[in-house]
């Protein structure tokens, strides 16, 4: 959230460096989107899932190299909603209804899943590096962690689906209706 409010603020004035790395991602984001568009809509959601899961299992899975992972995904995926938000606006679209029917619908589901699996990503960072959980060695605390993620891995993988369908399916309605 914090990177995202502060590249929504700084787009005009963004360091070099992160404005290449974030080139070359809104690159990547208009190539997938084309390349979706495309498709019919099932398959455009079945990619933005896979993608998503993509995403979401690469925090998880690199979290346990001390969190670092998660942490730059949160944050670069953070500064290109910001980056996109900025030149929303400054196309002279209203920020509120891209909001509210652009991101909202979709991103309650996404961003719980995101920021879940983000969770889980520093945790196994913090404490199969930095400190195991109490009473257990660094081994034992991987162990738990995983059996805690796989508890929740249907929930996030309905988020995932729910998030990509209204992606796909409601959003474009909504904007078209409201924008």
């Amino acid at each position: 959230m914090v990177s995202a409010i502060v590249f929504y603020y700084s787009t005009t004035s963004t360091p070099p460096e992160a404005e290449e790395t974030l080139n070359i991602q809104l690159k990547q984001l208009q190539e997938l989107l084309s390349f979706i568009l495309t498709n019919k809509p099932i398959i455009g959601a079945l990619l933005i899932f896979m993608n998503n899961l993509i995403t979401m299992a690469q925090m998880l899975l690199l979290g346990v190299v001390a969190g670092i992972s998660p942490l730059i995904t949160l944050g670069l995926n953070g500064a290109l909603v910001g980056v996109l938000l900025s030149l929303t606006v400054q196309e002279g679209i209203p920020l509120l209804p891209v909001l509210v029917f652009g991101i909202m619908p979709h991103g309650f589901f996404e961003l719980f899943a995101f920021f879940l699996c983000g969770a889980f990503g520093l945790k196994f960072g913090y404490h199969c590096i930095v400190s195991p959980l109490p009473g257990k060695t660094r081994m034992e605390s991987y162990r738990y962690i995983w059996k805690e993620v796989i508890s929740v891995l249907p929930l996030i993988v309905l988020l995932l689906i729910a998030a990509a369908f209204i992606e796909m399916l409601i959003t474009p309605w909504l904007f078209q209706i409201f924008l």
